[in-house]
Formats: structure tokens, sequence, C-alpha cells
């Protein structure tokens, strides 16, 4: 089955090459880094995520990892996205952090691997979430004499038939769900750390040891983090019964480039909109760049979870405005987070909307109750994040 695997990938490849040589293509995506580099001369410690949640939460664990094992290799971060690449990029320059670089990621064709590996020379490998590529769990297999990769808040729903998890020596799952839904194709991988973990967006607050904060004077009424164009039209709903309580609202896509849609539309109802960080009552804020969010919901009142009001988006990170005190709220629609999200919901530390006109008697959920359940996600994390450091130091 995987050999079958591997000519798809090839052929991939071959595409992605004719692909690269059309300049539309070529600016969006840069398929010819993606598939020649360059990359940094290693070798290196890999990390890999796809979206910016999962590269914020692997830059932190970078950080700690340098903390915590004397020796530390360098540390090599890759991405698909061009976007998130450049927010890595600034976030380790202005935090003037060594031994740490980033790159895209190579394309998971055999030509792509073969000189990623030559030039980086990965030592181990570090997954975010879901990205199980088969051709990054062969690569490692074939490089390692002992399974050195390791998958950290994982969320697992289906993979490529006939792929080989031999590679994995540590697996911390975010849900009971998830574990057993991997367990069932990956038992005879025999990995010797496997366990939840929880969502390791909360890593950072997790070792910090702080509390939930609450903002006592917040200036911001209402915050719609990470929406989709495609979800306009609930978020329609909301804006008008924000504005017809003369709330100060701040609006931050799920995609810059879908900003300007957004404006248009809110302009063309007689919306005000001005740009963050100006935040006016009777107006709607925009959010124009990546890395905002942080000081955006340490002035929150609430914050809405995009990416929950369309079916088949999955639903966005709702645990960084919890953890700075905001009350959060989600849609109806939570795909890749439904055990989490009903959890949330019975223990009354999130409130799930049955539609956005629901939003208009929207009761914030008991800080107390979040904070309890938080502290529960704590412990797992701490402890996965010991076990991940006791894997990290067989294999460096």
């Amino acid at each position: 089955m995987f050999k079958m695997v591997d000519v798809a990938r090839k052929a991939v490849g071959a595409v992605a090459g004719v692909a690269a040589k059309v300049a539309v293509v070529e600016s969006k995506f840069q398929l010819n880094s993606r598939l020649n580099g360059p990359w940094p001369l290693g070798p290196f410690l890999w990390l890999h995520g796809a979206s910016l949640g999962e590269c914020r939460m692997l830059l932190n664990l970078a950080e700690f990892i340098q903390q915590d094992i004397p020796g530390c290799p360098k540390l090599l971060m890759t991405t698909q996205k061009v976007e998130v690449l450049e927010f890595l990029n600034k976030k380790i320059e202005e935090e003037q952090r060594e031994g740490i670089e980033a790159a895209l990621a190579p394309a998971d064709v055999p030509s792509a691997l073969h000189l990623f590996a030559k030039v980086v020379k990965p030592v181990g490998l570090v997954l975010g979430e879901n990205e199980l590529w088969p051709g990054y769990l062969s690569l490692m297999q074939k490089l390692c004499v002992r399974p050195s990769v390791a998958l950290v808040s994982g969320r697992y729903y289906a993979s490529v038939p006939g792929v080989s998890f031999s590679a994995l020596g540590f697996v911390g799952m975010q849900t009971g769900s998830d574990l057993s839904r991997f367990m069932n194709v990956a038992s005879r991988a025999n990995i010797s750390r496997i366990r939840i973990g929880g969502d390791w967006k909360l890593l950072k607050w997790a070792r910090s040891g702080e509390g939930v904060k609450c903002c006592e004077n917040p200036t911001i009424d209402a915050t719609f983090v990470s929406f989709h164009w495609s979800e306009w039209s609930r978020l329609e709903r909301m804006v008008d019964i924000s504005m017809c309580k003369q709330w100060a609202v701040v609006l931050a896509p799920r995609r810059l480039g879908e900003l300007e849609r957004f404006t248009k539309a809110l302009l063309s109802k007689k919306v005000e909109v001005v740009q963050w960080p100006q935040v006016k009552k009777g107006a709607v804020s925009v959010v124009e760049e990546f890395g905002q969010m942080g000081k955006i919901f340490e002035k929150s009142r609430l914050a809405v979870v995009g990416g929950s009001f369309e079916r088949g988006l999955g639903v966005h990170d709702f645990w960084e405005p919890m953890q700075k005190g905001a009350a959060v709220c989600v849609g109806p629609y939570v795909a890749g987070q439904k055990e989490t999200v009903s959890a949330l919901v019975r223990e009354g530390a999130l409130v799930q909307l049955s539609s956005a006109g629901a939003f208009a008697n929207f009761e914030a959920p008991h800080k107390e109750r979040t904070q309890k359940f938080l502290n529960q996600e704590r412990e797992k994390i701490l402890d996965s994040y010991e076990e991940l450091l006791a894997f990290l130091k067989t294999i460096l």
C-alpha cells in the first residue's frame, strides 16, 4: 500500500514542479522554495506545524526545549504557509532567539525531502497536532536508528492508508477520543510513549503558573476572531446586535487577504470602521496584522471564535481568550474540537451558540469554572511535556 502512496507522491512532485513555473501560483505558494529550498545547514532538531496557532505553540515549545535540554542542537521550524513563515521570522528577530531558524517546509515528495535531509540533517522531528505527513515519517525512519518523531498536542481523524507510524517514539494526544482513533490504526507501531496530553496551545500558560487573567475595565466589548468570509452572514447578524448596543467591536479575520471584503461589507451597512489599535463605541476596529490577539483579548469583555459558524471549517483557538480572561463563545459547528467543547460547555466554562441570533442573549460563563477546567488541562500538559523531554533526551 505504501509503495502506491510513494508513487503518488512522486507524481505530485512532478505536477508541483510544473505549477511552480506559473508566476501567479509561485507568488502565492512559493513552490520552488518547497521543492528546492534553500534550507539552512544543519544538523537541526526539526519542528513542523501548519497553521499560525500550531506554529505559535511550537515556538513556545522551542523556547522550553532550549531551556530544559542542556546542549540542545539548533532548532528549525517549518510551515507550509508563506504568511506564517513571515510571522515566525519576525518573532524570532524581535525576541532575538538564538539557535532557532524558520523556513518553508519541504513538499512531501521524494526529491524535495532528499534535498532537505541532505542540507538540514534532522536529528529528530516534532510534529504539531495532525501533521502526520507520510513522507516525513518515512524520511525520519530512514535517517535514524531508533524512533525519532514526536507528535505533540495531537489530533487524529484519518491518515493515508498504509502509512507507517514506526518512526513515532512519543505521542501526546489532546483527548481520549483522539487517542482511541489513532490507536485503531497505529497499534502495530509499538510506540513507547503515548498518552493524553491536552492542548499545547496552553503550554506557555501552563508553565507560567498563572491563573485566568481578568481585565477590570475592558475597553473592547466584543472581539470576533478568526472569522472566514464564508461566515459573513452569521457575523453580520452578530455585528448588527453589537451596533444596536453601541458596543466597541474588534474584528480579526482568519485570512488577512479577506480583510478588504469584510471592510467593504461593513461600510456598505453604514458601520463605522477604524483600524486597530483604535477602538470606538458603535464602531468596528479591524486588525491588519498577525500577532495582535494577546493584547486584544486582554482588553476584551468577550470573544467570539470563528470557524464555528459554517460547516466544514473547524473551530479555531478558543484557549487564548479564555486564559486572558475574556468570556468565550463559539458557534454551532466545532469540527476538530467536539469532545473538548462539549466538556467545556458541560462544565460551564464556555458558551456554544445555537445560531448567530442567540448572540443577543449571550450570558458569560463563570470564570471560576473556566479556571477549574484550565487547571485540569495544566496538569495533563505539564505531565506530557516532561514525558516529551525524556523522549528527546534519548535521541539528542
